[in-house]
């Protein structure tokens, strides 16, 4: 297991192969696949248990090398994030440097802010949201991050702010993460949905003898 690995994938599949083991051998199956994964090192004499443990220890390792991967992805993706977030957070602090404060008698305080600064330019900001996304593209599919942004920059038409820019915080990793697995738990939703729906059908079909319902 990689290092801080808490769980493991096992294949509901796997039924078919257990059904036919004695019980003894089936508990000693999961020992020895709960013994591998907790990096013991089982070893057994039994060739029953090598021959069906030899494919669960094959689909295990390429689970893992998987792992990995995406693994190494999301980690270049938080660098890139942050390196984003660093180059916005050093734009805003030269455009402060550059901003010419002047104190009136009065107590006012004019700001004077060159036209290329484009401070008020909520197109210029929305802009700078969606380069941010840009390195979470060898992560999530273009569609979900466009939809994201689309959500996020949304504003009316005399707003001075966009959606994202009215939260009190925002971490733009793990609101991706959090619209992914939203998105994932609806399509689920909708797919039981639908599924309960056909039954219902069927069952008013064999209850009133209705051959197209």
């Amino acid at each position: 297991m990689a290092e801080n690995k808490k769980s493991f994938v096992l294949y509901a599949d796997l039924i078919h192969t257990v059904k036919k083991m004695p019980n003894d051998k089936a508990g000693e199956l999961l020992k020895h696949i709960l013994s591998y994964v907790n990096d013991e090192n089982p070893e057994t004499d039994d060739l029953i248990i090598q021959l069906t443990f030899e494919p669960i220890k094959q689909q295990l390792k390429r689970d893992l090398k998987r792992y990995e991967e995406k693994k190494k992805k999301w980690s270049e993706a938080g660098k890139r994030s942050a390196e984003v977030r660093k180059k916005q957070r050093t734009l805003t602090n030269v455009k402060k440097r550059s901003t010419d404060l002047t104190v009136n008698d009065n107590d006012n305080v004019n700001v004077n802010v060159s036209v290329n600064d484009n401070v008020n330019n909520i197109e210029d900001r929305k802009s700078d949201f969606k380069k941010s996304l840009f390195p979470f593209l060898e992560i999530y599919d273009k569609e979900l991050l466009k939809e994201f942004y689309e959500y996020w920059t949304e504003h009316g038409e005399k707003d001075r702010k966009f959606r994202k820019e009215k939260q009190k915080s925002f971490n733009t990793e793990l609101r991706l993460k959090t619209w992914f697995k939203n998105q994932e738990n609806w399509k689920k939703e909708k797919s039981s949905a639908k599924k309960e729906k056909l039954t219902a059908a069927q069952a008013l079909r064999q209850k009133y003898g209705i051959s197209n319902f």
